[in-house]
Formats: structure tokens, C-alpha cells, sequence
């Protein structure tokens, strides 16, 4: 015995037991001559206890005392036994079930229509009386198409023109049991309703998805439309078959929404801001309103992320997070772009000024105190901001005028706004000009060193000179290293030219030895080399090269780089030191260093800044950073000496060296080795 679909129930809850539709086996008489089988199944036993001719036909059995002999649970699944035993419950309370079962009588497969009603037993037990009709197909296609109608959980439905049904299968039946299935208006999609109220041969045919009301409740169903011809009646009619697509269109909407959503923080991410931002501005420009892009940057972010660990890191942002749900209004598209960059375009009828106004509510806002992991922190972010221009600027410009922004709020020190100004392009532009140029010229040898002498205060010659690298235009002109020092440090291409620049100078210092010059050079080196692994190893490289011309390179760098108590950069000082280099502090005098925090470096040179050399009060002023070098015991450099008088004070105090256009400006290598050869 086969599985049967699942029954369609009709329950008279209301009535009396009197009323409900049960027989005994002494009402069954009127059944024996029918041409239609009719049995009794004990659910308990698995036995028939009653069978009419036409049911022992049917059962190919030679008689009804044979029939009721046989055990019909050795024919039955565990599946089926259960689901008869359940329907018993339903049978107490009048129920009924009208199916269809594929029997296999001696093996021989039979299909029977039949209705299943409940049937007392002498001894009070409720048995299934069940009352059949033998189907007998053409062939045994057609068997197997209606069994599989029958079976399937797609929901096939026909119609006739006008929105009569004409076919509904059990698993349509089921899922609109109660529900008026000749109205094509049961279909939420309005395109599919138009397309069953054409007539059968002009409507179109394919699939669309639909909210119907089910049995379950609202459901999403997958629906294929089709033309089709009526068996019956030979007229076209539409064949529906519906597949419940609930529980992927949930997933899918999830799964979408998990897309345009940021993992950490809940807020919208970089793909969901870039498609719904064209819209929000055109809509802002309709309106009359102006559109402002926020760009927002946690400053020194990873300071938090490197002593506090990751963990905490992702608290401050999820912190940050909600100060600025809550700060701005719920109109607002925010989102977050990717590490500690946020970005929110929001609309105002206020302008600039008003849009001023909220970024700087901002920045008050995220520096309220917070505690992250038991630790007490007060941070600060950075805000760039872009004004969209009359609804013709796109959101990659807005985006893109904001990060400028941005940059420059960062670079000016942070926990500030800045808004978008031309300038901050045209410096854009520069920047990459000049990182391009800069590339090229590692490749092409357009970097060259030019030196600044260093004079001996005692004996009037040059003692050393200080490399200072110059960038060789393609269009003629040279570029400084004030201007294009920060863009290789911010591109990564600092340790490139940092290495180029020792190399060189350890080039020319064998040269200028080589032909009997006593003078020593130096060379500024940048923070980042001193972090960059391979550095030391150059340092190692070049080294033999300079002992034996008993030469030395100086290596300059910046006081404020040695404010704080960095325990790392000791050790890499205190291994170039064993390496046989000497360490200069250059513009000293600038940072408010003290004595404490220099001892805990090798320095031999302090190198006095030439803002002090030009102040006003140069005397006041270097007599007491002269006095701190000297405690020191360190040689001091005196930088960017132009007047006689400052020389003469200089020397009078006793300055070791001194350089400045007083002397010379830097000069190409080749008129340093004149103006030493001369014996300037």
C-alpha cells in the first residue's frame, strides 16, 4: 500500500453524537450488493472485519473469511500505520477524508478514489469504513501521471476563462482548504491578476511570484502560468502550478539585507550607501534642500587596537556607532565604510551653516568620556565634509571631496572639521604628481644630493656637510624635500629613497676622502626607516666602505621623535651606535625635550634649530639651549646662521660648527668638491 497525500478534512465541530455521521457494522447491509467495495479496517489489529463482494474482488481474495484472515500491516509502512491510527481521533468527531490510495492486491497494483468515515465496533472501538471507487486508467502513463498529480507537493491548479476552477490537486486543496479557489483575486500581484482575467489565448504565459493567503497564513508562492485545453470540455483554459517560495524569499531578503549591512556595527555598509545615495541626493535637490556628505575618521585608532587589543577596538566602534545613531536624525543615510571610517549624507534646508553646525555637535559628542574594557578613554574623531552642488554633483565626487576634506582635518592634528575647498584639490592633484614623479625618479636616477657645509667655528673650514635631496622635475624645475618628503612617507616610498640616499652619500664620502679630504658627511633620516627591518642591514652593508677611508656618516634625526619613552627605538639606536655611526639631533631645541629623556639615547651632535638662530632674542634664547647641549656634552651645530652678528655670538659662546647662507646654501656635489679642494 502506498502513501496517501495528505487527506482533505471536513469537521463538524457542533456536532451531537447523535448527529455525527458514524455507522455500526449492523448499518452496513445496505452496502452488500453494492458494485462499489466497501470494507471495515480494524486500525488496531491491521484486519478487515467486514468486506462486501466487490472489496473481495478487489483484494483478489477467495472469499471475505479469507480476506479478514490476512495481517494488512505486512503491506503497510510504519508511516501509513500511524497516520491511519491518527485519523481515528478525527473519526470521533465526524470527520471525514476523501483520497486516493494505490493498493497492491496479490501485488497487483490497483488505484482506488475512496472516502474514509468512522465506523463503530461492537466493543466500542471506532474502526475506518471505507467506501471506494476502482479508477481504471487507459494505460499505465496515465497511472502514473495521475498518481503523481496526486503525491506532489506542487500545487497544480486549472481554470477556465473568467476565473472559474475547472482542477485543483490535493496539495492545492490543502493549502486552500476553506478559501474560495475560483478567485484569481486570491493572487496579491496585480500583473498576475490582469493576466488571468484575459482570455485563455491572448494571455501571457510565464512565471511571477505572488503573496496569497494560505491555510499556513501569507505565504510567497512561485506561480507559472500556461496556456492549456481543457480534457473535458476542449476549451483552453490557463494550467497554474504554485510552489511555497517562503522560506527562500526570507532567506534571500536576509541574505540581502546581510549584504548591505556592516557585520560589527549594524549600520549600513559601503554597498548599500552607494546605491541608495544618487537617489538621496536628486531627492534633496527636488526638495530644495541641500545634501551634505560626512566623512568621519577615529583619531589614532590604532593606538587603541595596539594596546588594548582588538577587542576593544571593535567596542569603541560599535561605541561610536550609537553616538551617532543617536546625534542624527533617523533621515539620515548612515553607514559604515570599513575600519574607523563612517560616513552619513543627511539633508538640510539651513545650508552650510547648519551643516557646520551638527559636525560640530559631532565632535563634541565623541569626546565624552568612555569606558572600553574596564579602561577609561576619551577620544576624538575627524569630520571632512562635501556639499552636494545644486544635485549635480554624484556621490563618488561628494565622497571623494569629502576624503580630501578629511585628509587635511587629519593632517592639521585631527578632532576638527574641514570642509571642502577647490584648493584641497588642486593640493590633491599635486600630491600625485609628485608620487608619480617620485617613482619614476627611483627608476631613472632623477634624485640627486646636494650638500650644506658645515664650518669649524675654530679653524674656519669646512668639517662636514649635510646631504639634503633635491627631485629633478621632468618639466627643468627641482622640487625640495619639504614638499615631497611627506608624500613618500604617506606612499611607503620613504624607505626606497632612504636607502637610495645612504648609498649615495657613502659614495661621495669615499670620493671626497679618497682625494684627501678630512670633512664628514650626514644624511636626515626619516622615523619610518628606523622601523623599516632592512634599514639596519644597509647600515651593516655600507659600513666596511666607510672605515676603510676612515670617514664617518652622521644620521640626523628629528628631536620630537625622541619625546617619548620608546624602549624599541633605544634598541635600534643603541645597535647603529655599536655599528660605528654617530646620531645628531636635528632642529633641537623645538620639541621641549629635557635632559632626562636625551641620556637615554647614544647623541653626539645637537643640531640648534634655525627658527631660535633667527628669533629676535637669539641670545637670550640659545644661551639656554647652548647650556643644556653642553651639560649634555654633546657638539653643537648651529643651523641656518645668515649675519655676522650671529656668527660672532656664536663664536664668542663657543659653538662648535655652524651652517647657513652665510657660508653657502646647499650646493650640487660637484661645488662642494670645488669649495673644498679651494680650501673655502
Amino acid at each position: 500500500m502506498t502513501e496517501p497525500p495528505e487527506p482533505e478534512i471536513d469537521v463538524n465541530l457542533g456536532a451531537g453524537p447523535e448527529d455525527r455521521p458514524h455507522v455500526t457494522l449492523k448499518d452496513l447491509g445496505a452496502y452488500r450488493d453494492s458494485q462499489f467495495p466497501v470494507w471495515v479496517l480494524d486500525v488496531d489489529h491491521f484486519r478487515i472485519v467486514w468486506a462486501n463482494d466487490a472489496a473481495v474482488d478487489l483484494w483478489a481474495a477467495g472469499s471475505a473469511a479469507e480476506l479478514m484472515q490476512r495481517d494488512l500491516s505486512l503491506d503497510m509502512t510504519s508511516t501509513i500505520q500511524t497516520r491511519l491510527r491518527n485519523y481515528t481521533a478525527d473519526l470521533w468527531k465526524g470527520a471525514h477524508f476523501d483520497e486516493e490510495w494505490t493498493l497492491f492486491p496479490r501485488g497487483m497494483p490497483r488505484t482506488v478514489l475512496g472516502r474514509l468515515r468512522g465506523c463503530l465496533l461492537g466493543d466500542g472501538r471506532m474502526a475506518i469504513l471505507c467506501e471506494g471507487q476502482v479508477i481504471k486508467p487507459n494505460d499505465a502513463n496515465m497511472l502514473r501521471a495521475s498518481q503523481a498529480l496526486l503525491y506532489t507537493t506542487m500545487m497544480v491548479t486549472t481554470y477556465a476563462e473568467g476565473g472559474q476552477l475547472t482542477y485543483a490537486n490535493p496539495a492545492a486543496r490543502r493549502a486552500f482548504a476553506g478559501f474560495d479557489l475560483s478567485a484569481a483575486s486570491r493572487f496579491q500581484n496585480p500583473e498576475l491578476r490582469a493576466v488571468l482575467k484575459a482570455a485563455p489565448e491572448a494571455a501571457r504565459e510565464g512565471i511571477w511570484r505572488s503573496a496569497v493567503i494560505t491555510t499556513q497564513g501569507p505565504r510567497i508562492h512561485e506561480v507559472e502560468v500556461r496556456q492549456s485545453f481543457d480534457p473535458v470540455e476542449g476549451r483552453r483554459n490557463f494550467l497554474l502550478t504554485e510552489l511555497d517560495v517562503t522560506a527562500q524569499e526570507a532567506v534571500a531578503h536576509e541574505l540581502s539585507n546581510l549584504a548591505m549591512r556592516d557585520g560589527l556595527t549594524g549600520l549600513r555598509n559601503r554597498a548599500h550607501l552607494t546605491g541608495a545615495a544618487p537617489d538621496f541626493i536628486a531627492n534633496a535637490a527636488q526638495a530644495g534642500q541641500t545634501a551634505g556628505l560626512f566623512l568621519l575618521d577615529v583619531d589614532r585608532f590604532k593606538l587603541v587596537n595596539d594596546s588594548l587589543g582588538h577587542a576593544a577596538g571593535d567596542t569603541l566602534l560599535q561605541e561610536i556607532s550609537r553616538r551617532l545613531t543617536e546625534a542624527l536624525p533617523g533621515t539620515v543615510l548612515l553607514a559604515r565604510l570599513g575600519g574607523d571610517e563612517f560616513c552619513c549624507l543627511l539633508t538640510t534646508g539651513g545650508g552650510e551653516k547648519v551643516l557646520a553646525s551638527i559636525a560640530s555637535h559631532l565632535l563634541r559628542d565623541m569626546r565624552r568620556p568612555l569606558q572600553i574594557e574596564g579602561n577609561d578613554l576619551s577620544v576624538s574623531v575627524s569630520i571632512g565634509l562635501s556639499i552636494a552642488d545644486s544635485g549635480q554633483t554624484t556621490f563618488p565626487d561628494l565622497l571623494h571631496k569629502a576624503d580630501l576634506a578629511l585628509f587635511d582635518a587629519k593632517a592639521k592634528g585631527g578632532n576638527r572639521l574641514r570642509m571642502f575647498r577647490p584648493e584641497l584639490a588642486e593640493r590633491n592633484n599635486r600630491f600625485l604628481q609628485l608620487d608619480a614623479e617620485l617613482r619614476d625618479a627611483l627608476r631613472l636616477g632623477r634624485l640627486e644630493l646636494y650638500y650644506q657645509p658645515r664650518i669649524s667655528f675654530q679653524t674656519g673650514k669646512i668639517v662636514a656637510a649635510e646631504a639634503l635631496i633635491r627631485l629633478n622635475s621632468p618639466t627643468g624645475s627641482q622640487v625640495l624635500p619639504g614638499e615631497f618628503i611627506p608624500i613618500a612617507e604617506a606612499t611607503g616610498r620613504i624607505a626606497a629613497i632612504g636607502r637610495w640616499v645612504l648609498a649615495e652619500a657613502t659614495r661621495h664620502l669615499v670620493r671626497l676622502r679618497g682625494i684627501g679630504h678630512a670633512i664628514n658627511l650626514s644624511v636626515n633620516v626619516s622615523p619610518k626607516q628606523f622601523a623599516d627591518p632592512s634599514f639596519l642591514a644597509l647600515l651593516r652593508q655600507v659600513r666596511p666602505a666607510i672605515e676603510e677611508v676612515s670617514g664617518e656618516i652622521e644620521l640626523e634625526i628629528t628631536e620630537n621623535v625622541l619625546i617619548e619613552n620608546d624602549q624599541r627605538l633605544q634598541r635600534v639606536l643603541a645597535q647603529i651606535s655599536r655599528l660605528g655611526y654617530r646620531l645628531a639631533i636635528d632642529d633641537f631645541g623645538t620639541a621641549y625635550s629635557n635632559l632626562a629623556s636625551l641620556t637615554r639615547y647614544p647623541i653626539s651632535c645637537l643640531k640648534v634649530d634655525r627658527t631660535l638662530v633667527a628669533h629676535k632674542d637669539f641670545r637670550l634664547i640659545l644661551t639656554g639651549v647652548m647650556t643644556l647641549a653642553r651639560a649634555y656634552g654633546a657638539k653643537i651645530v648651529a643651523e641656518g646662521v645668515e649675519t655676522t652678528e650671529q656668527h660672532a655670538w656664536l663664536a664668542e659662546n663657543l659653538c662648535d660648527e655652524y651652517q647657513g647662507y652665510l657660508f653657502s646654501g646647499p650646493v650640487p656635489f660637484a661645488e662642494l668638491q670645488r669649495m673644498v679642494n679651494s680650501g673655502q
